[in-house]
């Protein structure tokens, strides 16, 4: 059984064309940390407010690297989601597949994607609003410091809080 430990909401940052007055997000894609055997996360559309339903599609899912996986999830909204080319460009400089649908970072790169990509991410992922829920025990929660190097994104963080006793 695979559990979903974090989940990111992504859509156009509050100053776009989208002028929300609630504080909430009008969201284009979400992403979904399962967890168990091993981690993966998983980009969908997300819009559930357009006149269609969003149309799912083939899967994508990539394996975060266990050192910035939070991070990792942005890579994979900027080259999978927004296809932004500048962020795409210093990628395909170090990873070459065809199809990146389905990519596990740890097995390409080892411990990290290299800096030059995290860099490019930061630099060039802007106008967003973003909304981080982690669970407790979560492998997102070990990224959540890197997101403050993401300067051009509005970026919210929820970390749940149980009212449950599990002792």
């Amino acid at each position: 059984m695979r559990e979903t430990t974090a989940e990111i909401w992504i859509g156009p940052a509050q100053g776009s064309s989208f002028m929300g007055t609630q504080g909430g997000i009008n969201a284009t894609h979400l992403m979904l940390l399962r967890e168990n055997s091993g981690p993966a996360w998983m980009l969908l559309p997300g819009n559930l407010y357009d006149s269609e339903p969003p149309v799912l599609g083939k899967a994508k899912v990539w394996v975060p690297t266990d050192s910035h996986p939070t991070e990792d999830a942005l890579l994979m909204f900027a080259i999978l989601g927004v296809k932004n080319q500048d962020i795409k460009a210093v990628f395909d400089e170090f990873e070459k597949s065809r199809s990146r649908n389905r990519l596990d970072l740890d097995e390409l790169f080892g411990k990290s994607v290299p800096k030059e990509v995290y860099s490019a991410c930061q630099r060039h992922l802007a106008d967003w609003h973003v909304i981080v829920s982690v669970g407790s025990y979560s492998l997102a929660k070990r990224g959540l410091a890197a997101l403050k190097k993401y300067k051009h994104l509005d970026i919210e963080i929820r970390e749940t809080t149980s009212i449950q006793d599990h002792a």
